[in-house]
């Protein structure tokens, strides 16, 4: 049963008889399209048509795209619906992660670097009036992995770091944020990643933790927050062998299933042992971690028959909403866990007053609040907070063209991990450093020493140039590919000439540059986050980040 006047609904009479009246005058077809949560990637009329076909959603998702396509469609799509959709976006980030030209706040790596619950918050509020602004009422945000491990790709900068405590103080000021705004939270991605350096996007993942482990940890968080109001969870394609044992000690090692998919995590974890009574969405059903533990047929009813509550995005559009219909038919869906799958999406959409809105009203700011002038104040002030100096052995800081005239500046190329912001700042840096006054000369392999090159020796090196300056941006990834295989722009030239790194992004980069001397991290690429590190390494701004993870990666020779 739905405990639809307790934490998180807290439905009022009004509210409460919405629900139940809706639900009753509901068709099984009505019912099952309520399952599904869609996504508009282009904002089209096209992708429109097509997720409106067969059936009626109960909810979208939009990539990233303008404020002003947004504010147009998210209405269209209201507009087609009987009942009030929910609209999601990954506001991860402020208002960029759904709105292209909305604030780009920062990482939650960076807003944990500022050790400060204040950004923290200040990353919900902007999530929330720019999202509502533009229509959208469910934020797929908080992420409260751990980051354990240095070498997973998709954790890293998105996450508040790996420590539990500040983990929940940033998620709870997240969602106090978007709240204010009328904004469903939603916590992400459970059971919990981080332990593990492989991507769901393209393997089922293991949390390897123990029971006990976990408990301590993962569940500390999930516990803490879910009280705190946490409205959805989204369920990922993440095993956790132990957890699934316990609850069910028959269990087999090959019937172990991700969380989006296990009636154990699901139902025997998050909904019994937790306590959660919120929504449970699925994460993206087109990922590796998904589509490889059953055939897409079972995989599509078995998820909700599980305990997901909406599943989100389809492949085909057609195909998965016959597949969800067959599984209702075929009785993997009983009709006791489709209605109370869709109890608890109309329960959400009660909470939020969607119903009273006719899906006409707007927020009560309007469009011209999506990247104000206060949001970016908040953003400069963000990045100058969480820029962290994390070694300087050598002294080399602070800068000037008195010291160090002659900089060769190295852009590091690495591994496309498949996130990117959007803002890329080579360039602004570069221009930045020699507005301060200094020579900028870009690396030319032809020109670096090197196995059977005819470039520049050591000493020619040493006279040309007074600092090496390793800029390492967004779009590197997560480790360094070096184009040589000796020399040439690898920093083996730090025992004669000073060298220094910046990272816009990975905190965990120096273990590839463990002989740099000076090395800093500032978590995102945008202008905010590179105006803030050029006062610091001049000496005009203190550097005020706290590493919210371990940069020298538990290796001894990082800090040296």
């Amino acid at each position: 049963m739905v405990a639809l006047t307790e934490n998180p609904f807290f439905l009022d009479q009004d509210q409460k008889r919405w629900v139940m009246d809706t639900l009753a005058g509901m068709t099984v077809e009505e019912k099952i399209g309520q399952l599904f949560c869609e996504t508009l990637w282009n904002c089209t009329s096209e992708e429109s048509d097509v997720i409106f076909s067969e059936i009626k959603p109960g909810g979208v998702m939009f990539r990233p795209n303008t404020a002003e396509d947004l504010n147009k469609f998210t209405q269209i799509v209201q507009d087609r619906s009987d009942i009030p959709l929910l609209i999601a976006a990954n506001f991860e980030r402020g208002g960029n992660g759904g709105i292209s030209n909305g604030t780009y706040y920062g990482t939650q790596m960076q807003v944990a670097a500022t050790d400060s619950d204040a950004c923290a918050e200040q990353l919900g509020i902007i999530a929330g009036r720019e999202g509502a602004a533009l229509g959208f009422n469910w934020s797929f945000a908080p992420i409260v992995d751990i980051d354990e491990n240095y070498l997973s790709t998709v954790t890293n900068t998105r996450t508040y770091g790996s420590d539990p405590d500040k983990i929940i103080r940033m998620a709870k000021g997240y969602i106090e944020g978007v709240h204010r705004y009328n904004l469903a939270a939603t916590i992400k991605h459970f059971p919990g990643d981080g332990k593990d350096f492989r991507d769901q996007h393209k393997v089922a993942t293991v949390n390897s933790c123990t029971v006990e482990e976990w408990d301590k940890t993962f569940g500390k968080i999930y516990r803490e927050l879910i009280a705190f109001g946490a409205d959805a969870v989204m369920a990922a394609h993440i095993m956790c062998p132990a957890y699934s044992r316990f609850l069910n000690p028959g269990l087999k090692d090959r019937e172990i299933l991700p969380a989006s998919l296990s009636r154990e995590l699901l139902q025997g974890l998050l909904r019994d042992r937790l306590g959660f009574n919120g929504l449970i969405v699925s994460d993206d059903t087109h990922m590796t971690g998904f589509m490889t533990s059953m055939e897409r047929e079972k995989a599509v009813p078995f998820c909700i028959a599980a305990g997901v509550d909406m599943f989100l995005f389809t492949i085909n559009h057609r195909e998965d909403v016959e597949y969800m219909r067959k599984g209702v038919r075929d009785g993997i869906i009983t009709q006791e866990r489709l209605d109370e799958a869709v109890t608890r999406i109309l329960a959400l959409k009660a909470k939020l007053r969607l119903h009273e809105k006719n899906n006409k009203r707007r927020a009560d700011f309007g469009q011209e609040i999506v990247c104000c002038e206060e949001h970016r104040t908040w953003a400069a002030a963000c990045a100058d907070q969480a820029v962290t100096l994390v070694k300087d052995v050598n002294g080399l800081l602070p800068l000037s063209p008195e010291k160090y005239k002659r900089l060769l500046l190295i852009p590091l190329e690495g591994e496309k991990a498949g996130r990117y912001d959007n803002n890329p700042q080579y360039q602004k840096f570069r221009e930045s450093l020699e507005a301060e006054g200094f020579q900028v000369s870009e690396i030319d392999l032809e020109e670096m020493p090197g196995i059977g090159k005819t470039g520049t020796g050591i000493r020619p090196l040493k006279e040309k140039y007074d600092l090496m300056l390793y800029f390492i941006g967004a779009h590197t990834g997560y480790r360094i590919n070096w184009q040589s295989i000796v020399c040439g722009e690898i920093p083996c030239y730090t025992k004669e000439i000073p060298t220094m790194a910046i990272s816009f992004n990975s905190p965990y980069m120096l273990m590839d540059i463990p002989m740099v001397s000076t090395y800093i991290n500032a978590y995102s690429e945008s202008d905010y986050t590179r105006e803030a590190v050029v006062e610091k390494i001049m000496g005009r701004s203190p550097f005020l980040g706290v590493s919210p993870v371990d940069p020298f990666c538990g290796m001894w020779d990082l800090p040296l």
